[in-house]
């Protein structure tokens, strides 16, 4: 009877972890959903009309790759982009290395890099499908607006805010892009 009783107890806990990690996977799945319908529609509608659809549409990986090579990003890493955004805000990011990656590209990416437009996204995820929650890391972190200005009043610059919530995002989700994409048009909007 004690074993059986342990058996059910493991088997609810398991239960429970498990649905966390499915909420969470679906949360990722809606969020890059979310983002990659916006980011289309900024390619096909608002977005430059020269330039390779291949290079449009994998703007951010290219910028980062360019912050590589020019060692503004030591590695791909919450650490790597703490350091960047320091960086950032102290200047150290030469304007030439913008002119550098347009010329490169052939284009002005300027308006691919829609600065917050993946926000939007995270409020409907939880004021409409309901998939976040107030226990969320996004809604935590602030990047659901309506908790946003909660969090970002004890915070002096953008930079500032920008580096918690590279802290606040867990490492497996920093890894994905997806994630990344909100610092990567900072870098590019507000720099450049």
């Amino acid at each position: 009877m004690k074993k059986l009783l342990q058996i059910i107890i493991l088997t609810l806990i398991t239960a429970c972890g498990s649905t966390k990690n499915t909420t969470d996977l679906i949360a990722d799945e809606k969020f890059e959903l979310c983002s990659e319908i916006k980011y289309n529609r900024l390619v096909t509608e608002v977005g430059p009309i020269e330039g390779k659809l291949i290079y449009k549409q994998n703007i951010h990986s290219l910028l980062e790759n360019s912050l590589i090579q020019e060692k503004y990003l030591t590695e791909i890493s919450k650490k790597g982009y703490t350091k960047l955004l320091k960086k950032a805000s102290r200047k150290e990011i030469e304007p030439e290395f913008f002119e550098k990656f347009k010329s490169d590209l052939g284009f002005d990416p300027y308006l691919l890099f829609f600065n917050n437009s993946h926000l939007s996204c995270y409020e409907y995820l939880f004021e409409q499908l309901n998939v976040l929650t107030e226990n969320s890391w996004q809604y935590k972190s602030g990047l659901v607006t309506n908790n946003k200005s909660k969090i970002n009043g004890d915070f002096k610059t953008e930079i500032e805010y920008l580096i918690y919530l590279v802290n606040k995002i867990p490492k497996s989700k920093f890894e994905l892009i997806i994630y990344r994409k909100l610092f990567l048009d900072y870098i590019y909007t507000e720099l450049k």
